[in-house]
């Protein structure tokens, strides 16, 4: 349905439902007024952040997101889960890229038809069916004049297993697993860790043939202990689980086995959080002086605190220098580094850091003779730091197994990788 709001006259455009929500897509441009209560979450000129939920006094909840200049909305009179409605709303985001390569106001005037195609598919009576956007492609054309030729939906839409099509086949079959861990710590000015939890993910890809069933065996702890394995220092409890669609959860809440048929090409199979104590991985403290307000010196020390077997690369070490700093003058032991005005920052990069070593940076900037009275005290930046360790984590997680079993009995050759990565890496060592 398309059409004006009543009350505020923007133009909005919707799939309507009978017992469930409803979607709409609004364009900033056509923001609607405060008087209506599907419109009260944006006025015009308004900077304050309002709540993704609102609920008005008929007894209808609206939920949005705001992507590009595109508001996509849901109304519901039921008690609805919001967290499920905002997920489909990314999904739908996802599904419209897809199809549209960007979604911005133009991609919907230009594809009004197969937006209209997509949510008749993607929603049915406000329940969500198929936010896969491969399988989607497959019926739903972008051409109008494919849309016009009658197809049979593919077999992923009418079976159990709608993250994957049949008929799928590869002269090798193959599976890659990385593990992905992002460390996110905080350091105070004494030294102290302040915040530090790991953030990890399973990522895989896959090039296998027919409808394989994969099973996955982690060092779980809970798992082995069930097992009546030894756990001394081999096993970890992982914290806030969360799977993709086609893991089975029963299965997993029954024996702890990670059982599924994978999608084909890339996705995130399950991501993880454990919040214990982290040892910084590599500890950056940077020392500054200054000479009679004409010149400052800042003295860089970095050591990596994990072994010597491994090695960090593509380290990135950005320390703050004051804003009005000019004539850099920087020498290092290793690497390179780079004054960068527009970040107002001295960024270190060494392409390899092995573990257990020290390096130092030297830098000398020039400063203005004279300053204002009335300046305003320096932001206190903290050191931030980014780098990759291949062929290490730091929660001591390990696959133990990978299996893959597909009726046809061909063999798979599954590939396992690990890499560490800083996420939120902060210290305010200066």
């Amino acid at each position: 349905w398309r059409g004006r709001c009543r009350r505020c006259s923007c133009s909005t455009s919707r799939a309507a439902s009978s017992s469930g929500a409803t979607t709409a897509a609004t364009s900033p441009r056509s923001r609607p007024s405060a008087s209506s209560p599907s419109c009260s979450t944006r006025r015009s000129g308004d900077a304050e952040v309002h709540s993704p939920v609102v609920h008005d006094g008929a007894g209808v909840s609206y939920t949005f997101i705001q992507h590009n200049n595109v508001f996509l909305l849901t109304a519901a009179r039921q008690n609805c889960n919001a967290a499920s409605i905002l997920l489909f709303l990314h999904r739908l985001v996802d599904v419209f890229k897809h199809y549209f390569e960007e979604l911005e106001e133009e991609s919907l005037r230009d594809n009004f038809v197969v937006v209209y195609e997509l949510l008749d598919e993607m929603m049915d009576f406000g329940y969500p069916q198929y936010t896969e956007a491969t399988i989607l492609s497959e019926f739903i054309k972008t051409d109008a004049y494919r849309m016009e030729v009658t197809q049979r939906p593919p077999m992923a839409v009418t079976n159990a297993v709608s993250w994957r099509s049949e008929g799928i086949r590869y002269k090798k079959n193959e599976v890659f697993l990385d593990v992905v861990e992002s460390v996110n710590i905080l350091v105070n000015s004494n030294g102290q860790i302040v915040r530090s939890d790991i953030i990890g993910a399973l990522k895989m890809r896959t090039f296998l043939s027919g409808m394989p069933e994969c099973k996955l065996g982690l060092n779980d702890r809970v798992l082995l202990e069930a097992q009546g394995r030894a756990t001394k220092g081999k096993a970890i409890d992982l914290d806030d689980i969360k799977f993709h669609q086609c893991v089975r959860l029963t299965r997993f809440e029954n024996d702890r086995t990670i059982s599924f048929v994978p999608p084909d090409g890339a996705f995130d199979l399950m991501t993880y959080r454990l919040t214990t104590q982290v040892k910084p991985l590599i500890w950056v403290e940077a020392q500054v002086e200054k000479h009679s307000r004409s010149r400052i010196e800042i003295m860089v020390k970095a050591r990596s605190q994990f072994k010597e077997r491994s090695t960090g690369t593509n380290v990135e070490i950005e320390v703050p220098v004051p804003y009005d700093a000019t004539n850099p003058n920087i020498r290092t032991s290793m690497g390179s580094a780079a004054y960068a005005p527009e970040r107002d920052a001295m960024v270190w990069k060494i392409k390899s850091f092995p573990g257990g070593k020290e390096y130092m940076c030297r830098a000398e900037f020039s400063l203005p003779s004279i300053t204002s009275e009335e300046a305003t005290p320096e932001k206190k930046t903290p050191i931030r730091v980014k780098f990759e360790i291949p062929y290490f984590t730091v929660s001591g997680i390990q696959v133990r197994y990978l299996k893959v079993i597909e009726k046809s009995g061909y063999q798979a050759l599954p590939w396992v990788r690990y890499i560490t990565m800083a996420g939120e890496y902060e210290l305010r060592l200066i």
